[in-house]
C-alpha cells in the first residue's frame, strides 16, 4: 500500500504506470532544496542516457520527486506545501537539467501547472485544491494549450460541464494524478480552469508522444470523450467578471522553468564534454599535448562556451529575483505591471534558449569523431534544448520585444474573444 492510499480517498490511478509515481513513503520538506535536488540528480544520473535512447518515461524519477516533497516546493507552508522560493525551485530544474532533461522538465511543468490554483485567485478561494495536492505531493499534469478553439465545455443539468474534444501537447499528463483542463465555457466569450483526476471517466491518452528530445516527458494527445468537471472542479477566478485571455503569470513562470532547462542542459553538455578531454587525445589535438584539455585551441573554444552560459546564469538570476519580488506583491499588479513581467521573461527565455542553441551542438567541435557514437549520447542536449525551444519560435518572440523595446510602448495581452457578441 503507497503513502496515499493509506492517506487519502482519492481515485485509484488509471493504470500501473501512474500507481508507480506514487510514494512509498515521505520525508520531511528539506532544509536546503538546492542540496535536495543535487542529490537526487545523482540518483537520476545512473541511467539517464540509456532512458533518453529508449525514449522512457521517468517514472521511478517521478516517484523520487514526490517522495522528496520537491513537487510541492513552491506551495505556502501554510497550505501544507514546502515553502520555498522562485530561486529554489528553479535552481532545482536546473540541477536536474544538468543530468536528465526529460525529468527536469517535467518538474518544471509541475510547478507553473501547480501553481494554477494560486494564480487563477489571490485571495484564498482555491486553497483547499492547494493542501489536497500538498498533502499528497501530487506530480500535476496540464491541459491548456489556447490554440484549439473547438476545445468547448457544455453544461451539465445536474451542474458544472462535460466536455467533448482533443488537445495536443499535455505535457506530464499521463505520468500524472491531477491535471490542470483549459476549455472554452459553453458561451464562448471566456474559459473555464479546472482541476481532475487523470483517472476520470472519459480520458483517453493516445501515447503519441515521440519526438527527437524531450522524450520521457510524455507530452502527448488527450482526447475527451464526454468528460465530466462537476462544480467543485473548476476554480475560482478573482481577477475579473471572467478570465477571457492568457491566466496571468502563468507564462512568465514558465519562462522561468524553460530558462532552467535550457542551462541545465548546457552546463551538462559542458560538464560531459570536460571530462571527456581530460580523458584522451582526439585526432588533429595540437602538437606536443597528450590529453586534449591541454590543447591551446579547445581551451579557448571551452572559455568562449563557459563565458556565454555565465552570462546566462547571471541574467536568470536577476529575473528570478525581478520575479519573486513582484509575485510577493501580486494582489496590486496592474496590466502594465503583467505586461512588463512577461516582456523580461519573454527576453530572458529567448536569450537562453539562443545560448544553449548555439553551445550545445558545439560541443562536438571539443570532442573528436568517438563523440559521436550512440553510447556517448552528447547529442541529448542539443536534442532536448531544440524540442523545448520550438515550442516558442524565437523569431516571433524577437518581433514581441523589439517592438515593444523600440516603442517604449506597454506590452498587453488582449483578449481571446470577441467583447460585442452578434445578437
Amino acid at each position: 500500500m503507497t503513502f496515499i492510499e493509506k492517506n487519502t480517498s482519492f481515485p485509484a490511478p488509471r493504470n500501473d504506470l501512474v500507481r508507480a509515481t506514487r510514494p512509498q513513503a515521505v520525508v520531511p520538506y528539506p532544509q536546503d532544496w538546492v542540496d535536495a535536488a543535487q542529490k537526487l540528480a545523482h540518483e537520476f544520473a545512473e541511467g539517464a542516457v540509456q532512458r533518453d535512447l529508449d525514449g522512457a518515461r521517468p517514472v521511478e524519477q517521478i516517484r523520487r520527486l514526490r517522495e522528496s516533497g520537491l513537487v510541492s516546493l513552491l506551495y505556502p507552508k501554510n497550505l501544507g506545501g514546502g515553502g520555498g522560493s522562485l530561486r529554489d525551485a528553479a535552481q532545482s530544474v536546473l540541477e536536474i537539467a544538468k543530468v536528465d532533461g526529460s525529468t527536469a522538465a517535467l518538474l518544471g511543468f509541475n510547478y507553473y501547472n501547480s501553481l494554477v490554483p494560486l494564480l487563477t485567485d489571490y485571495t484564498g478561494a482555491n486553497d483547499d485544491v492547494v493542501r489536497h495536492a500538498a498533502n499528497n505531493r501530487f506530480f500535476w499534469g496540464n491541459v491548456t494549450q489556447y490554440v484549439n478553439k473547438e476545445f468547448v465545455a457544455e453544461h451539465h443539468p445536474d451542474g458544472g460541464f462535460t466536455i467533448t474534444g482533443t488537445k495536443k501537447w499535455n505535457t506530464g499528463a499521463p505520468l500524472a494524478e491531477i491535471t490542470t483542463v483549459l476549455a472554452i465555457h459553453p458561451d464562448r466569450d471566456h474559459y473555464i480552469y479546472a482541476v481532475i483526476p487523470t483517472a476520470r471517466e472519459g480520458l483517453e491518452f493516445h501515447n503519441d508522444w515521440d519526438p527527437i528530445g524531450l522524450r520521457g516527458t510524455d507530452s502527448g494527445t488527450i482526447t475527451f470523450h464526454n468528460v465530466r468537471i462537476f462544480p467543485e472542479d473548476v476554480l475560482h477566478w478573482g481577477h475579473s467578471p471572467a478570465q477571457t485571455g492568457p491566466l496571468p503569470l502563468w507564462a512568465s513562470f514558465g519562462a522561468i522553468f524553460y530558462t532552467a532547462v535550457f542551462i541545465g542542459r548546457t552546463l551538462g553538455a559542458l560538464e560531459h564534454a570536460r571530462k571527456w578531454v581530460l580523458q584522451g587525445r582526439r585526432q588533429g589535438s595540437f602538437g606536443g599535448v597528450s590529453i586534449s584539455a591541454d590543447d591551446p585551441f579547445i581551451q579557448a573554444e571551452f572559455a568562449e562556451y563557459w563565458v556565454q552560459v555565465q552570462a546566462a546564469q547571471a541574467y536568470f538570476e536577476r529575473t528570478i529575483a525581478f520575479v519573486q519580488e513582484q509575485w510577493d506583491r501580486r494582489s496590486s499588479l496592474t496590466e502594465e505591471d503583467y505586461g512588463a513581467i512577461a516582456l523580461e521573461t519573454l527576453s530572458l527565455r529567448t536569450f537562453a534558449a539562443r545560448t544553449a542553441l548555439h553551445i550545445t551542438p558545439r560541443v562536438f567541435e571539443l570532442l573528436g569523431g568517438r563523440s559521436t557514437a550512440r553510447e556517448a549520447d552528447f547529442d541529448q542536449y542539443w536534442r532536448d534544448v531544440r524540442t523545448l525551444s520550438s515550442h516558442d519560435p524565437e523569431v516571433l518572440a524577437r518581433r514581441v520585444i523589439g517592438k515593444h523595446v523600440l516603442h517604449q510602448d506597454p506590452l498587453v495581452f488582449p483578449p481571446h474573444f470577441k467583447q460585442d457578441k452578434a445578437g
